[in-house]
């Protein structure tokens, strides 16, 4: 058997880092019910035993089936945030005791930075159902006359 220059060696084409692991059916379920559920994908793999993102992120390059589940799962799960958007600004304010009972301002404050936040988010992720909608009309047509100073006959 022939060795290897060094130079040879170094040039060899090798995989780095760990094999990723082959999608398990579980895991993929599990993924798709917590993200449909409004959850992030990043929480979910902090969870200890479960798998990193970057790995659910190439079984999402790998496989157009559960691509397609997952922009679905997505599209329910940002209608659940819109939901507890909704939810969170139906809640009975906290009141501030004493003799003249009044509605908390820093609860308030707090409930509207998180509806801000979460709405935000929603029209950067789907700006199709929750983005801003801003007409632009506009018409091509263009009426040109050019007049040269010569007299027309």
């Amino acid at each position: 058997m022939k060795k290897e220059s060094p130079i040879q060696l170094a040039t060899k084409q090798s995989k780095l880092g760990r094999p990723v692991a082959k999608p398990d059916p579980v895991i993929i379920e599990e993924v798709l019910f917590w993200i449909s559920s409004g959850n992030t994908l990043r929480a979910y793999c902090r969870q200890k035993g479960k798998p990193a993102f970057t790995s659910i992120y190439k079984w999402l390059n790998k496989d157009k089936e559960f691509t397609e589940r997952f922009v679905r799962a997505r599209e329910v799960g940002s209608d659940m945030i819109a939901d507890s958007i909704m939810e969170m600004m139906n809640k009975q304010p906290e009141m501030i005791e004493g003799d003249n009972p009044r509605i908390d301002p820093a609860w308030v404050a707090l409930q509207k930075a998180k509806s801000d936040v979460a709405l935000k988010l929603l029209s950067k992720w789907i700006p199709s159902r929750y983005g801003d909608r801003v007409g632009v009309d506009a018409k091509g047509d263009i009426n040109l006359t050019i007049s040269t100073g010569v007299p027309q006959t």
